[in-house]
């Protein structure tokens, strides 16, 4: 059994230390309100950093194998990337289970993010 759980904590972590908390809420206002490509296309926009650190989270082997029949890796190339978004999107299965999965990374850097900023406020 693969506990994914892990795989989200970890990037949520290594997330929060290359990120704000205001820039973690608002991708993760994105990515619930408007899905998971928007949440993609507003973090090219805003932040490279976050989507690349989601981008190896995709690409995790425990992870992948669920999202890509070929277990094939999602590009780094942002014009390649949508591409294999939109085939993972025909699949409402696969769909939901990568919405699952990058909600709860966000949730966890953010709550991380929280922590630090808090420890940094009480050090002052």
């Amino acid at each position: 059994m693969i506990n994914l759980d892990y795989f989200c904590a970890k990037y949520g972590q290594e997330i929060a230390d290359k990120a704000d908390k205001n820039t973690l809420q608002k991708a993760l206002g994105v990515l619930r309100e408007d899905g998971v490509y928007a949440m993609f296309l507003w973090l090219e926009d805003k932040d490279k950093n976050i989507r690349c650190k989601m981008l190896n989270l995709l690409n995790e082997n425990d992870i992948k194998k669920f999202l890509s029949p070929d277990s094939s890796n999602f590009p780094d190339e942002f014009k390649q990337f949508c591409e294999t978004l939109r085939n993972v999107a025909q699949d409402i299965d696969k769909l939901l289970f990568l919405k699952k999965i990058l909600e709860r990374t966000l949730t966890y850097a953010l709550y991380h993010a929280k922590v630090k900023g808090e420890k940094n406020v009480e050090q002052s």
